[in-house]
């Protein structure tokens, strides 16, 4: 199976991972050149014990891939997780604006059957606000998962 991740932070660097250490094949996507390059480089942006070396070793092996433009995957993966930031807003309410264009993004360049999953902490009301930008006019299918809150 073939995946991409958005967002290389803590979520998306540590999900996408974890998938290829479990032998998914994971291109992890990041608007940060810098950071995308550090990552090539096997410079690792966060901490998690044990991190850096699954994050190497799954590069080295081939599962592990890193990029800047998530069009060029788009037509090789089957799923597609947003694990972009969602920083508070003026009013303190979630800024939804990088969640929103990565479902503009991928509604505008899907070609076939691909999975949109929308990993960042979102509040409710946030998958009509997805459907509405992925592909404006088509059924989309979404779902609502529930998630248990930290510490619970």
């Amino acid at each position: 199976m073939n995946i991409a991740i958005v967002g290389t932070g803590y979520v998306g660097l540590v999900s996408g991972t974890c998938f290829a250490e479990m032998g998914v094949h994971v291109t992890c996507v990041d608007v940060n050149e810098e950071k995308i390059n550090a990552l090539i480089g096997g410079q690792i942006p966060i901490y998690e014990p044990g991190l850096d070396e699954m994050v190497l070793r799954n590069h080295r092996e081939g599962r592990l891939h890193f990029t800047t433009d998530l069009t060029s995957v788009l037509d090789d993966v089957d799923i597609v997780f947003s694990a972009v930031g969602t920083p508070p807003d003026e009013d303190g309410s979630a800024d939804l604006q990088y969640v929103l264009a990565v479902a503009r993004q991928f509604g505008q360049h899907i070609k076939k059957y691909t999975v949109l999953v929308t990993k960042s902490t979102v509040p409710v009301g946030t998958a009509k606000k997805v459907k509405a930008v992925t592909i404006p006019g088509h059924d989309v299918v979404m779902y609502r998962l529930k998630v248990n809150k930290k510490g619970k």
